[in-house]
């Protein structure tokens, strides 16, 4: 899947092979590389783990359902797991940038739509995870398990973000 911006050019999402997942923009503006960087300044989100505004965010979550088999244990499947990300992005909405404005705007939110793919399908890949330690746990202690799991994606999801300084070491700067 690819998608259009308001200027016009293409970008492909690299986690459209995942259909919970989803794209949320917020609208910058600017013609010129100074006022677009300080549109995507001053609209961007913060991270809420080190607060540190960043250019893209993505949030997971994971609801969890487990059913109680004919043995009386709590079981769980992938199909019981509904998953949903969405990753927030800027969006250039200023028709009067000029063309290589928009193609440089272009490049950098390819990717940051990279970099934020990689929060996307880690947590999406590690599903699995928490099926696997509900599974185990048995009913009594189910919750804490798919939270324990969960907590490790996002564990990882933190990592990711330290080692890349939040995707500065492989965003194409804007």
């Amino acid at each position: 899947m690819s998608v259009s911006t308001a200027a016009h050019a293409e970008v492909s999402i690299p986690f459209a092979d995942i259909p919970p997942a989803a794209v949320a923009y917020y609208d910058v503006t600017g013609t010129t590389p100074a006022e677009i960087r300080a549109s995507i300044d001053a609209a961007r989100p913060r991270d809420p783990n080190d607060r540190k505004g960043v250019d893209g965010l993505t949030s997971w979550e994971f609801n969890v359902v487990w059913k109680v088999d004919e043995k009386g244990r709590c079981v769980t499947t992938l199909a019981d797991l509904n998953f949903h990300a969405t990753v927030r992005v800027p969006r250039l909405v200023d028709g009067d940038a000029p063309p290589e404005m928009r193609a440089r705007f272009e490049r950098y939110l390819q990717s940051l739509l990279e970099h934020e793919d990689g929060h996307v399908r880690y947590a999406w890949d590690h599903r699995a995870d928490v099926a696997a330690a509900i599974n185990k746990a048995g009913c009594t202690g189910a919750a804490r398990a798919a939270q324990r799991a969960t907590d490790a994606i996002a564990a990882h999801d933190i990592a990711y973000d330290k080692a890349t300084d939040h995707g500065a070491t492989t965003i194409v700067p804007f």
